[in-house]
């Protein structure tokens, strides 16, 4: 039986208020709809497995591993494992603003395409003490709890961007990787603006044709296939998450001119029309 009680995640309000949330859990958020947040998540594997889709791509979640996530990237959960326990470190939109402006900030560019880093027994217990005083420091009232959080995130910080370069896997950085990191971080930022090749292309001062080649190589999937999948990912949440707009008002949000253009694109993709998806996914859980 799936909990309708809200994931910690999906607190924004309480998150908002306390500036970094740090929570144990034992599941996921609820439902296989697509799932977003706005918020920084710093997560550790206690025992268990989560599997997952991350950016579309299939991931797997396990004991000992640190998942680094940054706002606005898109989960679609899958199964836990029944022993499945984690701990969250959730920092709101506004420390991690303020956050990216400090030296300690992790490089995104490392856990763009593997957001995940494994533990060794060793790095696993420095990483859990830091997040057990993290813990603590989240639960007093202090004026200068704000900054003491910060500097406490920054040893975190500072630890997981160590421990990554110990890592014995080699991380790859073909230039195709690199730039499927530039193509997806515009997407995200404009997806319900731009639709087309050609415009990200520019962006890229690639030609649309080498744009499509390099990312087809790397992903296996083309730049309109991932720029598809985004606004059908969107769409679905929209559809399910905000029951209060109207369809024609998902599609203007989403950047499509014209109703019937998004019914029409909603349905090749998914084969129901955006008001049947609504219908047969009832339960409104997403923010």
């Amino acid at each position: 039986m799936v909990s309708t009680a809200k994931h910690p995640v999906q607190l924004q309000d309480h998150i908002d208020r306390q500036g970094v949330v740090v929570t144990e859990v034992q599941s996921l958020p609820a439902g296989e709809r697509p799932f977003q947040t706005e918020n920084m998540v710093i997560g550790i594997c206690l025992e268990g497995t989560a599997d997952f889709l991350y950016d579309l791509l299939p991931r797997r979640f396990e004991r000992h591993d640190v998942g680094v996530t940054l706002p606005n990237h898109i989960f679609t959960y899958s199964t836990v494992s029944p022993d499945y326990r984690a701990t969250l470190i959730i920092i709101s939109p506004a420390l991690y603003r303020s956050l990216t402006h400090r030296e300690s900030f992790i490089d995104y560019q490392k856990y763009h395409n593997r957001p995940a880093l494994s533990l060794t027994e060793e790095q696993f217990v420095k990483v859990h003490d830091i997040i057990q005083v993290l813990r603590s420091l989240c639960e007093i009232e202090h004026p200068r709890r704000a900054a003491m959080l910060e500097n406490l995130l920054d040893i975190l910080f500072y630890a997981l961007t160590r421990y990554r370069g110990e890592e014995k896997v080699q991380i790859s950085n073909t230039r195709g990787e690199q730039l499927f990191n530039q193509f997806y971080d515009l997407l995200l930022k404009n997806y319900n603006i731009h639709h087309t090749v050609v415009w990200y292309a520019e962006q890229l001062h690639l030609t649309p044709k080498h744009l499509s080649l390099t990312i087809q190589r790397s992903t296996g999937k083309t730049p309109n296939e991932w720029i598809a999948e985004m606004l059908t990912e969107k769409a679905k949440r929209l559809l399910t998450g905000r029951r209060d707009w109207t369809v024609q008002r998902v599609a203007y949000e989403l950047g499509f001119t014209e109703n019937a253009t998004f019914c029409y694109f909603f349905k090749r993709r998914t084969k129901l029309t955006p008001t049947q998806y609504r219908e047969q996914n009832g339960r409104p859980d997403l923010p």
